[in-house]
């Protein structure tokens, strides 16, 4: 699996402000939504864990895909930490926490408490900038792209190298993962349409290089 799993800087990964919006509609309305990306996310976790790789959840085809997927999310929390800035929202309401067409589909409270942001701070809710700035100032986005390879690469290990220690490193890194899912997603339902963007192709988006 060596260099399997190689990510390079890619500038044009997310470009201007409908590249960003492109890539989040895919991410969180064509492709799936954040259920499936927070179950997915906690699946990978497991698997890194274990000694030997079983694919009972998640595929080899589907830890490779829906990794792509989150790689360029990383990309484009980037984009948004350093090109956007939109004001905060000091008292969130449903409409901006879940997105219109998830809350029609989950009236149910006990449903939608599950879609709630689970890891990022009350502080961080009412501005998820708080965390990309945070987030993007400990590591360069190249680098967070290559720790996220690195995971994705030990999922299919037949061991696991983790230290007692590495894994204190390893459950910090995937908490900070599954915050800049939350936040990302929480930019998303406040200041962008969930409609089509103009000139959508999910065959011809810019993604950062995996192999």
């Amino acid at each position: 699996m060596y260099h399997y799993l190689n990510t390079f800087e890619e500038e044009r990964v997310c470009e201007d402000l409908l590249d960003c919006h492109r890539g989040l509609y895919r991410f969180f309305c064509d492709y799936s939504e954040l259920s499936f990306w927070k179950s997915d996310l906690s699946a990978i976790f497991d698997q890194v864990l274990q000694d030997k790789p079983s694919f009972e959840i998640l595929s080899p085809k589907s830890i490779i895909n829906q990794g792509g997927e989150f790689l360029h999310l990383i990309y484009i929390g980037f984009f948004l930490c350093q090109k956007t800035h939109f004001p905060p929202c000091p008292n969130p309401t449903w409409k901006d926490l879940i997105l219109k067409h998830t809350r029609r589909r989950t009236p149910s409270l006990i449903d939608r408490i599950r879609l709630l942001p689970h890891y990022l701070s009350p502080k961080e809710i009412q501005d998820p900038y708080l965390f990309l700035k945070d987030f993007y100032y400990r590591r360069q986005c190249p680098d967070w792209a290559r720790r996220w390879n690195q995971l994705i690469q030990e999922s299919f290990s037949n061991l696991t190298f983790l230290e007692p220690e590495d894994i204190v490193v390893f459950q910090a890194d995937f908490r900070d993962f599954h915050k800049l899912l939350e936040a990302t997603y929480l930019i998303y339902v406040r200041h962008f349409t969930t409609e089509m963007p103009d000139g959508y192709d999910s065959f011809n988006l810019n993604f950062p290089i995996m192999f």
